[in-house]
């Protein structure tokens, strides 16, 4: 019997098709329904008022279509329900519809098998990912050459700053270079007599996003090779290390662990313990609740010379049919009309997040908001990006978090680590690959 390295995904699947039966008996994908026409079941990742809002549309859509019942059924318990999503793909017993998907895991089921292509749907309806979706959607939807899933949600990259702690500085305007964003970090940055933080003004973090920024990649479709060390990775990692050594990692640290949670009144942005803060436009409703008094701006990522500018990774939940689906006309038919521009608009205004639907974003109740505004501006721009199409990009990913947390934490060069990485990946991707082909 041959045997294989399988990523994550792949191990999962295999391992836990041995106790798929027992489990699934529990997720709930029977009930008793007897109305009129048929019944489909739709899991959803979401909670809180992210779910509230979702039943709202689940509610239209069995209103407005008495050929077909949605069972939504809400798998959020306590970070567990992406497990169960693998434990129901093992066993071929699924949903109808999720959007308890990862788009980070998207070409790990589509290329096993487990999901159902959706480019006969989109004909059928007339509809086109690449020019509906912002370029970055539009590519992470796709995985060699078709389509595995539609989105309802996007969130943008960018940098919120206190405009009052610029001004005490003396910065006029926000920075729009690497030079510049290393020169403010600075002049805000405060400390006491003993050299401890009173306040930092920026700790860049975020490798994977940063080497976009300058204008690495981390992934080559077109040879199909891992690029974990282009020599613009590399640089975004000296850059991340720089902060480190310069500031001291440690003291750093010991000054992040005085922080309250970024959901609370005492987030370190908020009460001015940090004057620079990477986040996205979901930040605007924890600012407006927890400090509303706050005067505070917003700009895009800067970039280094020849970089990227107003760079921005799309990612998130997706909408899949899994390929066990009995009921896929009719799974298409909702997974259309939650995608559409109507279901679109009214759930991402209702949470905060940016659209992914280019006509969306052009609504006045997106437009008439600046950050929206200026968040879907990024979203449309030649610099979004979305995971790269590989089967092993989960995996990679965490990689590469633990290859930077290395890199700030000792005097180990960059280079030499993103070559290791280099190999180790390429290996994994080819051993991957080789797996899917065999099996």
């Amino acid at each position: 019997m041959k045997r294989y390295r399988f990523n994550r995904i792949g191990r999962t699947i295999c391992l836990l098709a041995l106790f798929s039966g027992v489990v699934l008996g529990a997720t709930g994908c029977t009930s008793g329904y007897h109305g009129p026409g048929v019944e489909i079941v739709y899991w959803t990742g979401w909670s809180g008022h992210e779910l509230k809002a979702l039943r709202k549309l689940v509610d239209e859509f069995n209103r407005t279509h008495p050929d077909i019942h949605v069972r939504m059924v809400s798998q959020f318990t306590s970070g567990s329900q992406y497990e169960k999503v693998r434990i129901a793909f093992a066993g071929g017993t699924t949903p109808d519809v999720m959007s308890t998907v990862w788009a980070e895991d998207l070409a790990s089921y589509a290329m096993r098998g487990v999901l159902t292509p959706l480019d006969p749907y989109l004909k059928q309806a007339g509809r086109n990912v690449n020019t509906e979706y912002t370029p970055g959607v539009a590519r992470m939807l796709q995985v060699n050459g078709h389509v595995y899933a539609l989105a309802m949600t996007t969130n943008t990259d960018f940098i919120a700053y206190n405009k009052d702690i610029f001004k005490q500085a003396g910065i006029n305007d926000p920075p729009r270079t690497i030079l510049q964003l290393d020169e403010d970090a600075a002049k805000c940055t405060l400390r006491d007599a003993n050299g401890n933080f009173i306040r930092l003004g920026f700790h860049p973090a975020g490798l994977e996003m940063w080497a976009y920024v300058f204008d690495g990649r981390w992934y080559d479709p077109k040879t199909g090779k891992v690029t974990a060390n282009d020599p613009h990775n590399v640089a975004a990692l000296r850059w991340l290390v720089s902060f480190a050594k310069k500031y001291g990692i440690r003291k750093i640290e010991a000054f992040e662990t005085t922080f309250g949670n970024t959901a609370t009144v005492n987030g370190p942005f908020f009460v001015g313990k940090i004057a620079m803060w990477s986040t996205g436009e979901w930040a605007e409703k924890f600012i407006r609740r927890y400090a509303p008094h706050l005067n505070w701006g917003w700009f895009p990522l800067p970039s280094p010379p020849g970089g990227r500018p107003d760079t921005t990774v799309s990612g998130g939940s997706v909408f899949v049919i899994p390929a066990a689906c009995k009921h896929k006309q009719q799974a298409w038919t909702f997974l259309n009309w939650m995608t559409s521009p109507h279901a679109v608009g009214q759930f991402c205004h209702a949470i905060g997040n940016v659209p992914p639907l280019r006509s969306v974003g052009k609504l006045p109740m997106f437009q008439d908001d600046p950050l929206f505004r200026f968040a879907i501006h990024l979203a449309n721009g030649r610099n979004s990006f979305g995971p790269p199409p590989i089967p092993i990009w989960t995996e990679y990913s965490q990689d590469i978090q633990r290859v930077e947390d290395e890199a700030v934490h000792s005097n180990q060069s960059p280079q030499k680590l993103l070559d290791r990485l280099q190999a180790r990946m390429q290996s994994e991707l080819n051993r991957t690959l080789k797996e899917l082909k065999d099996q």
